[in-house]
């Protein structure tokens, strides 16, 4: 039915290693179960520690109940929620709105999950990349920025 190839394998002594074949066969494999499941373990509880000594020593603070009566109360969005409102800032009236909130963050999420396929360069090094340095750089500033508008409005808005 299905002829066999005949094998060509080369006995690890007669191999010779080039830049092609180097990752092909590594010299030493290590078993995923006993030793990487515990390390993922230690690290995962010591993070569980971490947040719950965290919550124990400055814990959530809790202000009065919401009431619906007062006339001097400033709605603000959650934090996350800042550069959607920024969006309304730079887009203007009714018709832009859902350019700015729906158009522009699917443009950067799809640019984001599009960039392995954008950049097949073998290369690791920043500089001969730099379509993805381009990308990444700019990635970097809109959260920096972002975190600087949350820290702004904050600062501005206490206790709102």
């Amino acid at each position: 039915m299905w002829a066999k190839a005949p094998d060509k394998s080369v006995s690890p002594e007669e191999e010779i290693i080039t830049e092609e074949n180097v990752f092909d066969r590594p010299d030493e494999t290590m078993g995923f179960f006993p030793k990487q499941v515990l390390y993922d373990l230690y690290v995962s509880t010591a993070l569980l520690v971490a947040c719950i000594a965290l919550s124990y020593l400055s814990p959530a603070p809790l202000s009065e109940p919401a009431n619906p009566a007062t006339l001097d109360y400033v709605p603000r969005p959650e934090w996350f929620f800042f550069f959607y409102e920024q969006m309304l800032m730079f887009f203007p009236g009714y018709a832009l709105i859902s350019f700015g909130a729906v158009v522009i963050p699917t443009i950067f999420i799809v640019l984001l999950f599009a960039l392995p396929w954008l950049d097949t360069s073998p290369h690791y090094a920043a500089f001969k990349r730099p379509f993805v340095t381009i990308i990444g750089v700019l990635v970097i500033v809109v959260v920096i920025l972002n975190m600087m508008l949350s820290v702004s409005r904050i600062i501005n808005f206490p206790g709102g």
